[in-house]
């Protein structure tokens, strides 16, 4: 494992990140233990989760207290998803919610702190002042450290920062958008942030320029660029990946990426993952990729991207053939 520092922050973060998977927010906590372990092992020292995410921030929490891990660990949780209905409250990115929701976070995770604290989403059509303010609070208090958005449009993390600055506050300093190798053909999920392809060159720019760390979700493509699928048509997408990989991601293009990915495994002898991680930690922007892997194979898989070192030539043409 490979590890960075970023501004604000004294621990290190692991460059890849533990994400919450099924076995994190599921109902089985030897099955979250254990996966914790062999991520620990195998180097991680940053875990994703959120307020929404299952039963994630209650096991971590509880990993976290029998292995007396807590300072070891950088925590990057997440509030305010407007697709969960919290206390009947219609306005989840009002103080009041972003109160609760990280009172209740740090319950769960059972600690004083959270080293990251990410909004989930957006809504564009609420003002940033408010959000700000009571990010700062939390802050001031030590209970949150460096925030920022998931999902969160150039433009309003920009605004979030320009009224930081007017009001002596501090503003955004990391985000957390999609970004991978595939493009979206599809949103499901409607509006989610992506860095991937055309339309989002200005915001990959504006990253790369200001190198705000930069926690990339769905690195592999929700399981679309893992191997699980293959190019070779020996066995029908849908029995490989579940529906929403399927509606995201797959289309020609991407299919022609995947195969790429395929090709340059076998010459590398390495897994498609490996490649695809190897290929998003090429890119000039500080990214920190959000693995979700749940096997102690697949977890090492993506550790050895760390490893592969992709020359420029290499990485156009994964792209672009």
């Amino acid at each position: 494992m490979q590890y960075k520092q970023i501004p604000g922050l004294q621990k290190p973060l692991s460059t890849l990140v533990f994400g919450t998977n099924h076995k994190l927010s599921g109902d089985d906590p030897g099955l979250a233990i254990e996966v914790l372990d062999m991520a620990y092992e195998a180097g991680f020292r940053t875990i994703d989760t959120a307020n929404s995410y299952g039963n994630s921030e209650a096991y971590i929490g509880k990993w976290l207290v029998q292995r007396g891990h807590r300072e070891d660990m950088v925590i990057l949780d997440k509030g305010c998803n407007p697709c969960q209905t919290y206390n009947n409250n219609p306005d989840v990115f009002s103080a009041d919610t972003i109160r609760e929701q990280i009172k209740l976070s740090q319950e769960r995770l059972q600690t004083e702190y959270l080293d990251l604290y990410i909004l989930h989403r957006d809504d564009i059509s609420k003002p940033v002042d408010e959000i700000v303010e009571v990010l700062n609070e939390f802050q001031a208090k030590g209970i949150i450290g460096q925030f920022g958005g998931s999902n969160w449009r150039l433009d309003r993390i920009l605004a979030a920062n320009a009224y930081a600055a007017a009001h002596g506050l501090n503003g955004f300093t990391v985000t957390n958008p999609n970004y991978c190798l595939a493009e979206f053909t599809r949103d499901p999920w409607g509006a989610s942030i992506t860095l991937s392809g055309d339309a989002s060159a200005d915001y990959r720019q504006w990253l790369t320029d200001n190198q705000m760390p930069t926690f990339a979700y769905s690195s592999l493509g929700r399981g679309y660029l893992s191997g699980k699928f293959r190019t070779d048509g020996n066995k029908p997408i849908e029995e490989c990946l579940p529906w929403a990989p399927i509606q995201e991601y797959h289309c020609d293009k991407n299919l022609a990426r995947l195969h790429r990915a395929e090709i340059m495994a076998d010459q590398k002898q390495t897994s498609v993952a490996t490649i695809c991680l190897a290929w998003l930690l090429a890119q000039p922007q500080n990214i920190f990729p959000l693995v979700n892997a749940s096997s102690e194979r697949s977890i090492f898989s993506c550790a050895q991207a760390l490893d592969l070192h992709l020359t420029q030539e290499e990485a156009n043409w994964l792209l672009n053939g």
